[in-house]
């Protein structure tokens, strides 16, 4: 066999695509392989998995995962890797976490400002190449010292991509051009704005192109988006080449392709799977470039921000609240209680003359204790800084109700129904900002009137101050309650909104995309598995989770070949300590009997007379040594035989598993294949 791809067929990308999101092993890509080609794969299979290469680049987990698959066979002319970018998931951690994918996907592709995730596969690609270039050198060396003849075979790497991962993985091409070929499936398009921020090279030819004096990134999103998509497609299109989409047409991601500076690049087949829709781009059409505007220029915004620290930056730049207001809070409250303390005693002496007649004058000094009240040190710092954070949090709260409108607006644009969903929400919302603005507006103005009168002097006026801090606190967690309340009801209120949009995002899993490529009768795919279904004589039909019946059978062989080995180790456990002992301990004592019957005078210590009037002559022993009790063995190998039926049992009900769905699919030569799998 030749370096000819060795995943021939978009199902099975796509297939081990799907595995990314849940588990990717050797074993199942070599489960997926057989089942769709009823082949094994070929050469040798070692993963890499992105967990393994964390980036030491930001000091946050940027959110990128993928995996790759590394297939080798120097002797048939195979070396190959398939690099699998992962796409959005709700948090990192298995969901516990933050929703890293998606603020990338905000920031960096929508906003063209972040490149966390973009330098982090870079990174992950450059340290999986050095890791396959030694693992090929091994190998060669192997062949060598064997005495076989292997040439070297160049590497050739293609790529997968679904979703956000689709979109990092033709960032990559477009960039880098580290692959043979790329497939997205249902990916985020890139956008021209995220590649000017990447590729310095492209952000010079727009500055050339359009003319632009300052070359500043940010007088690029003054460009006319769709003269500026026009010019990056132009740019990119021979790279682009390379890139092939596989797409459903009602994908919500197909959709947006349409929207300011996102691009399409590449081939591109389109699955329609809903015939009773069009898709959902005739609603995503509607949306006005003005709203699009406003939202990407406070997302470009705060995009740097969140580049440099993570969530943690971004909850400071976006709302001026992090965890170092809160810190300043609670600094303030256990100063305020050491204010009322006691006074610390501290001691001290003054000098003093004394005179005495006829003696002359003399100093003395005389000691005294006297009240010290130490105020802490930060304590007006840490109020003059209060009063800076909270103009601060109103200022950004400010700018965030001058955007949510638009945000508003655009969602109406999509979709009345939806609009109608949301609007009491996002009223609410705004409800809170604004009396969370006000109260900060309000307890700033006091604390510095406070300030001013010198409040250091006047208990009352700290008093005042530490109360006004007091109960602003109290009011941004309760409105900050209240926002998350109103957050959770559009997520709870739009669970339900069903139709086109439901299609569109049930079109957008991998799960759909399966089974929308799957050409054959009687086939389907659940998650990872493949079911098999057949219709009986009597109009009902009959389905077979055959992946999963396959692993049931393989697991249930195991547990068998484990229970004959602990009872083969039983019974040979048994020989060892009861019939081969006694055997053995019989065979001592015979050859003690027998050496005492040879060399008697050996033992005349034995005997209780004087070893000098008496002598021994002969010894002559009558032995009986009582046999192992035949109930005993009996009983062990009466236990053995109904244990090794039970164990021939189990195997035989497996096997009856195995036969009646080879029966029921006779025609499938590869389920076979299937079962023998290891």
């Amino acid at each position: 066999m030749n370096n000819s791809e060795v995943l021939f067929s978009e199902i099975l990308k796509a297939r081990i695509a799907e595995l990314e999101y849940g588990e990717i092993t050797v074993e199942n890509i070599r489960r997926i392989y057989i089942e769709e080609t009823g082949q094994e794969p070929p050469g040798e299979i070692t993963l890499f998995h992105s967990d393994t290469y964390k980036s030491t680049n930001y000091g946050y987990d940027s959110g990128f995962d993928g995996t790759v698959i590394h297939f080798m066979d120097l002797g048939a002319g195979i070396n190959q890797s398939y690099t699998i970018t992962r796409g959005s998931e709700k948090g990192e951690d298995e969901g516990s976490g933050p929703p890293s994918d998606w603020l990338y996907n905000l920031f960096g592709i929508f906003g063209g400002k972040a490149q966390s995730q973009y330098r982090d596969a870079v990174n992950f690609d450059d340290k999986v190449n050095k890791e396959i270039d030694k693992l090929v050198s091994r190998r060669l060396s192997e062949y060598n010292q064997a005495g076989i003849e292997v040439n070297n075979i160049d590497l050739v790497k293609r790529g997968i991509g679904h979703s956000l991962g689709g979109n990092l993985i033709q960032t990559l091409q477009l960039t880098e051009e580290l692959y043979e070929d790329v497939l997205a499936i249902n990916d985020a398009p890139p956008s021209t704005y995220q590649l000017a921020t990447i590729d310095g090279e492209f952000r010079n030819a727009i500055f050339i192109e359009f003319n632009i004096q300052g070359r500043r990134i940010d007088d690029i999103y003054q460009i006319d988006p769709n003269k500026l998509t026009a010019f990056a497609e132009e740019y990119y299109h021979q790279r682009g080449q390379a890139i092939h989409h596989l797409t459903i047409q009602e994908d919500f991601l197909y959709s947006t392709i349409g929207f300011r500076g996102f691009m399409d690049v590449g081939t591109r087949d389109v699955i329609n799977t809903y015939p009773h829709t069009d898709g959902i781009a005739r609603y995503m059409n509607k949306v006005s470039d003005e709203n699009l505007y406003i939202i990407q220029q406070f997302v470009a915004k705060h995009a740097p921000a969140y580049e440099k620290a993570g969530i943690t930056g971004l909850n400071r730049s976006m709302f001026g609240i992090d965890q170092d207001f809160f810190t300043i809070i609670h600094d303030i409250k256990q100063d305020w209680v050491k204010i009322f303390e006691p006074p610390k005693w501290k001691q001290g002496s003054v000098p003093m003359v004394f005179g005495v007649i006829g003696f002359g004058s003399f100093t003395v000094d005389m000691p005294f204790a006297y009240p010290v009240k130490e105020f802490p040190s930060e304590f007006f710092s840490n109020q003059k800084e209060f009063i800076t954070r909270a103009l601060e949090i109103k200022a950004k709260l400010e700018e965030l109700t001058a955007v949510l409108p638009s945000l508003l607006a655009l969602v109406g644009e999509i979709s009345s129904d939806l609009m109608k969903m949301i609007q009491v929400h996002v009223e609410e919302m705004l409800g809170s900002i604004k009396r969370m603005i006000e109260a900060i507006g309000s307890a700033a103005l006091d604390l510095g009137k406070n300030l001013v009168k010198d409040s250091f002097s006047n208990n009352m006026l700290q008093h005042e101050n530490i109360l006004t801090i007091l109960e602003l606190s109290v009011t941004m967690e309760q409105e900050s309650r209240n926002i998350q309340k109103s957050y959770q009801a559009i997520i709870d209120d739009t669970k339900g909104f069903v139709g086109e949009f439901g299609d569109a995002a049930h079109a957008h899993g991998m799960e759909h995309v399966v089974n929308s490529l799957n050409q054959v009768e009687g086939r389907r795919y659940e998650g990872t598995d493949m079911i098999r279904y057949k219709n009986a004589t009597d109009g009902r039909t009959i389905e077979v989770n055959l992946s999963s019946a396959v692993r049931i059978y393989q697991q249930g062989l195991d547990k068998c070949m484990e229970k004959e080995e602990a009872l083969t180790s039983w019974r040979r456990l048994y020989y060892t300590e009861y019939v081969d002992d006694l055997d053995f301990r019989k065979q001592r004592v015979m050859n003690a009997i027998h050496q005492m019957e040879a060399n008697p005078r050996n033992y005349s210590h034995l005997l209780p007379l004087s070893s000098s009037d008496v002598k021994i002559t002969k010894i002559n022993v009558h032995e009986f040594i009582r046999p192992l009790d035949p109930m005993f063995q009996d009983s062990f190998e009466g236990m053995y035989h109904y244990l090794r039926e039970e164990i021939e049992k189990s195997k035989a009900m497996i096997g009856r598993v195995r036969n009646s769905i080879e029966e029921l699919f006779e025609e499938d030569q590869n389920i076979s294949k299937l079962f023998e799998l290891r």
